[in-house]
């Protein structure tokens, strides 16, 4: 799906993953959960390209559970946010929300370990910012692609019937989590891009 002249919405994703090239890279952002590796790559393979980059914006299991799969099929180099790297490379667990539901989905949802992974602090990319909106989980990160004035935000908020929401029984710390949201909302972007949800326009 064509989300602006220069990003994609992979269809069939269970969370959302988005790609765009800039700079002469082709890029990733999120790799849904480990049975969405599969689409991911049938989506680059049908488009005769290859991810160069991949973006992930936080550690849960339904943004990088394809990433292995990923990783071994076109050998990205893949950027987390720093907290969270140790998670992607099995060193450390998910630090669950207080709720039911989330200590459920990070007991028994696994992830498969990639063994390179570089801190989002390093990624030098032009016409990429990174942007901190931690809260949602202690890293969690956002990217803005200036040219497009695209803003991919992970799931620090998701698009709920038109509004800009946070989801509560999956967000780590709900006062961080509102700072960024507000964050959010008084960026330059125009296009919201969620992790889960329809794109959000500003102006619309």
């Amino acid at each position: 799906m064509k989300v602006s002249p220069s990003v994609d919405r992979i269809d069939g994703t269970m969370a959302n993953a988005y790609t765009f090239s800039v700079a002469g890279k082709v890029v990733l952002v999120d790799t849904g959960t480990k049975g969405s590796g599969k689409k991911i790559i049938s989506y680059f393979r049908s488009q005769g390209t290859k991810p160069d980059i991949v973006l992930i914006t936080h550690y849960h299991p339904d943004h990088i559970g394809g990433l292995r799969e990923i990783s071994d099929a076109f050998s990205p180099i893949i950027y987390m946010p720093d907290r969270e790297v140790d998670v992607a490379t099995g060193k450390a667990k998910i630090t669950p929300a207080p709720s039911f539901m989330s200590k459920f989905v990070a007991r028994v949802m696994r992830i498969d370990p990639v063994r390179s992974v570089e801190p989002v602090t390093s990624l030098s990319l032009d016409g990429v910012e990174v942007i901190e909106t931690p809260g949602h989980t202690p890293g969690s990160t956002s990217y803005f692609l200036k040219e497009d004035n695209v803003l991919f935000v992970g799931d620090a908020v998701v698009n709920s019937k038109g509004n800009l929401t946070i989801n509560k029984g999956f967000t780590l710390d709900m006062d961080r989590a509102r700072q960024s949201r507000q964050l959010i909302l008084d960026h330059e972007s125009n296009i919201i891009l969620s992790g889960h949800g329809a794109p959000f326009r500003k102006n619309a």
